[in-house]
């Protein structure tokens, strides 16, 4: 936390500033430096991989909310971490925060130098799940990576865990704690899949802010991020960070409008669909 403050300060002189519209949810980013790690693959830079994850999360809520996230390289040891700096409103809210990814090169990433297109991984999986409010997506992973992608750690899944992080999903969130004290999270008012209870993983200290990788089918964005895949933000992980901080979802997430009468009457559910890999 230290080391975050003294960086915040710099932050309003040295940051590279990345503002899209703010007619909805709004993520501000600002560069603040660092170089990457010697074992990255793939040509892309980071700044322009949060930004595309940015969008991605924008896309999912209405709200004309807007956050600030610093972000940069430094040797933080663990793929990426979020530092969450300034919260408040009604509903409380994250409103400034701090992501580091490690450059240490503990993670061997790729960084993908077109981050809006996934072609370089070959097979897309959806999954769902019914945990008490109806057959809900539960995860978004592409996987079967081509080139520079195979045995590496998707940068832009990264970003996209940390930015989830950002949006609600962060155990400093006092509306996360109030809405965490049973060990998950129960989707309640007008929210699409009222009733389904997501379960959060604990370690040793208690409940985390992750979804728990062991009572929700593979691939979760707010679970976790494996090696040779790419997450994107499920229903489930929408639900989530919508829960904590009172957002809209916005009518345009494909599962949201998707009716339940299409997918199998299974708890689960797996659907696939492949696609040429992208060869660098």
């Amino acid at each position: 936390m230290k080391v975050a403050g003294k960086i915040f300060l710099m932050l309003l002189v040295l940051g590279c500033l990345y503002a899209p519209d703010a007619s909805a949810l709004t993520v501000i980013t600002s560069f603040m430096g660092g170089n990457p790690p010697a074992n990255a693959v793939g040509g892309g830079n980071l700044m322009d991989i949060v930004n595309t994850a940015a969008r991605i999360w924008e896309s999912a809520y209405s709200d004309p909310i807007t956050i600030t996230l610093h972000f940069g390289w430094a040797p933080v040891g663990d793929a990426g971490i979020h530092t969450l700096l300034q919260q408040g409103g009604i509903p409380n809210r994250e409103m400034a925060g701090i992501i580091l990814f490690d450059n240490s090169g503990a993670a061997s990433f790729y960084l993908d130098p077109t981050p809006d297109s996934s072609d370089e991984y070959r097979r897309r999986t959806e999954q769902y799940q019914d945990l008490g409010g109806g057959l809900v997506n539960v995860a978004r992973i592409f996987s079967s990576p081509a080139g520079m992608a195979a045995g590496h750690v998707d940068l832009l899944s990264v970003a996209l865990h940390e930015i989830g992080h950002a949006l609600g999903m962060c155990a400093a969130n006092t509306a996360f704690m109030a809405e965490a004290k049973q060990g998950a999270l129960k989707i309640t008012g007008d929210l699409a899949y009222a009733g389904t209870v997501i379960p959060l993983a604990t370690n040793r200290a208690g409940i985390t802010s992750h979804i728990d990788a062991l009572k929700v089918t593979y691939g979760a964005l707010m679970a976790g991020i494996g090696s040779d895949e790419r997450r994107l933000p499920s229903t489930l992980d929408i639900l989530a960070d919508a829960q904590v901080s009172g957002f809209t979802i916005a009518a345009s997430d494909p599962t949201i409008s998707t009716p339940n009468r299409v997918l199998s009457s299974r708890k689960t559910v797996r659907a696939e669909t492949t696609s040429p890999a992208r060869r660098k």
